[in-house]
């Protein structure tokens, strides 16, 4: 278990209960953690430009042959730490009890935990994205680069649920349609990170307050009512 900050890591979490594996897929599984730790170290000694595999083989106690079975570049492995990091991160997506509690809350939940992580991190977060948008001009990519651009259509289905609920339970106006509620939220986080992640050292409270703002606007226009006439967003 690995604590930064206010974040706590447990990449023991993402793998099967010990007792159902056999002896060489535990020591895979060893491997597998002391690699992307290794990783880890050394992007955020480095820098990851200035990383390189040797040094996380070494660090790792692996061969180079070993390290590329686990992940065949740089990259793939950046995006291995991350991918596992979140999924720790969003295991309850936008949590529970999602009817009753205002939409602001439940996306403005969503967005400090992310942006709390991505603040540990903001040089491994822009190399990621610079990464994942290979996968968006259909290049060919690795399986952790796939990985990481699932999340947004699964975040998106999940955020589309959530709004025909509200919508069902009159909080939202029925007309509109889920999916694009979904994905204007996508385009409104997405641009916002990238902008907060150009600064040196991005500033989670400030970035939250931009974001908050952004959302509130939005929102106001899917309401049945004005949003000045109701006591909170739903």
């Amino acid at each position: 278990m690995h604590r930064r900050g206010i974040v706590t890591y447990m990449s023991e979490e993402l793998t099967l209960p010990t007792e159902t594996l056999s002896v060489r897929e535990r020591g895979k599984q060893r491997r597998r953690i002391r690699i992307k730790e290794a990783a880890r170290t050394v992007f955020l000694e480095r820098g990851y430009e200035a990383a390189t595999t040797r040094e996380i083989a070494d660090r790792a106690d692996v061969s180079q042959g070993t390290l590329f079975a686990y992940a065949p570049t740089k990259s793939e492995l950046l995006l291995m730490i991350i991918n596992d990091d979140l999924e720790v991160l969003r295991a309850d997506r936008f949590g529970s009890e999602t009817v009753t509690r205002p939409l602001i809350e439940i996306l403005m939940d969503f967005a400090g935990r992310d942006m709390t992580y991505w603040a540990q991190y903001p040089e491994m977060a822009r190399q990621a994205r610079r990464e994942v948008g290979v996968v968006l001009l259909g290049r060919p990519s690795g399986p952790e680069a796939l990985r990481y651009a699932a999340w947004k259509p699964t975040l998106l289905q999940s955020l589309a649920a959530i709004v025909r609920d509200k919508q069902s339970a009159g909080f939202l106006r029925p007309e509109v349609s889920a999916e694009l509620v979904a994905e204007l939220w996508w385009a409104i986080y997405n641009q916002n990170l990238h902008n907060w992640l150009v600064s040196d050292k991005p500033d989670v409270a400030k970035g939250l307050s931009q974001l908050r703002n952004l959302l509130q606007l939005a929102i106001a226009g899917i309401q049945p009512f004005s949003a000045t006439t109701l006591p909170a967003a739903h």
